[in-house]
């Protein structure tokens, strides 16, 4: 989608106000867009990521029910889509970010269950696009976004086993896409990273 472009520019350059106010008014056109076009996937798309967008802009003003809203607005469209056209890739992985993000607003609210099975969910949309497409670094990369959520939540519920057992998943993902040369240079910190928490919670259980 293209269309918020302006307003993501603004994000960016931390102009929340304007980014938010830039974001409202496109959505104002696309909801009328797709209520016009009720049948045209591509309105409702671009619909279903504005609410996306509105949520990430809420989330960083700190308004989480407002964010959830719109995260769950965008994710009502993002099913239908998916329904309807099972085979199209991009409308799955809209529905795995979109569980990712829900995941998040609920983690911050301390919604430790919601945020699971949120999770879960993004996890198992997650893996059948990585093992449709082993090349596709993107998807792979979402596979470990959503194997370290999953260890997060449990190291947080005091099951250092379940954690270990996620970030070992994610490593061995990451240590895979580097040794093919698919890693992006901007998440080469990861290996490492996914190491360190390894071992802490080794530790931890030595103790």
């Amino acid at each position: 989608m293209h269309s918020n472009n302006a307003a993501d520019t603004r994000m960016l350059l931390g102009g929340l106000a304007l980014a938010a106010a830039g974001y409202e008014r496109m959505h104002r056109i696309l909801t009328r867009r797709a209520a016009a076009a009720t049948d045209d996937a591509e309105r409702q798309h671009d619909l279903s990521v504005s609410y996306i967008k509105i949520g990430d802009v809420l989330v960083a003003q700190g308004d989480g029910a407002g964010a959830l809203a719109s995260y769950r607005a965008g994710l009502a469209i993002a099913e239908k889509l998916a329904a309807a056209d099972p085979g199209h890739a991009g409308w799955q992985r809209d529905l795995s970010v979109s569980f990712i993000k829900i995941g998040n607003v609920l983690v911050a609210q301390g919604d430790g269950a919601g945020a699971l099975a949120s999770y879960r969910a993004g996890l198992a949309i997650a893996e059948k696009l990585a093992s449709a497409d082993p090349g596709n670094a993107e998807w792979q990369r979402d596979l470990i976004v959503s194997n370290v959520k999953l260890a997060e939540i449990a190291a947080g519920a005091g099951d250092a086993a379940g954690a270990g057992q996620r970030y070992r998943a994610a490593l061995s993902i990451a240590e895979a896409m580097a040794g093919r040369g698919i890693l992006a240079p901007v998440d080469a910190w990861m290996p490492a990273e996914l190491r360190r928490r390894i071992e802490a919670l080794t530790e931890q259980a030595e103790r």
